[in-house]
């Protein structure tokens, strides 16, 4: 029997097997493999249904911070970025993140209210936007 699988990258997130277990839970065969080891070549040996970056304890804003294989992006499936694997993508698809008051950056507090404005329109983002920037 084979089984759609959703491939969970690891960055350090203390959550990372809690989200595992929940997707289990769910039916969902899932596996979780460290940032380091991920590979284009194991990427396409599992053949994932969707791809979840988990949260960590660095920061995208850090030179020499961990990083996703960039070919991942074009590999044709929804990803889902949580916390540090959601500033990932947003680094690694040229997008900016600032570092928060507790870093050092000028930018808000790292956590708590922020905003996000968007820069260009995606039918995934339809009805998103619609009042200025969204809450996050």
């Amino acid at each position: 029997m084979t089984h759609d699988r959703l491939l969970i990258i690891d960055f350090g997130s203390q959550v990372t097997q809690l989200i595992a277990r929940r997707l289990r839970e769910l039916s969902v065969y899932c596996e979780i493999h460290p940032y380091q080891s991920v590979t284009m070549d194991l990427v396409r040996t599992m053949a994932p249904r969707a791809i979840i970056f988990s949260g960590g304890p660095d920061s995208v804003t850090r030179d020499g911070s961990p990083r996703a294989p960039q070919e991942i992006f074009d590999y044709g499936v929804p990803i889902l970025g949580i916390c540090y694997g959601q500033q990932l993508m947003m680094t690694q698809l040229g997008g900016q993140v600032d570092g928060g008051k507790i870093s050092g950056g000028g930018g808000t507090a790292e956590f708590g209210r922020a905003f996000v404005s968007p820069a260009g329109q995606l039918d995934l983002l339809n009805g998103w936007f619609d009042q200025g920037d969204e809450q996050v």
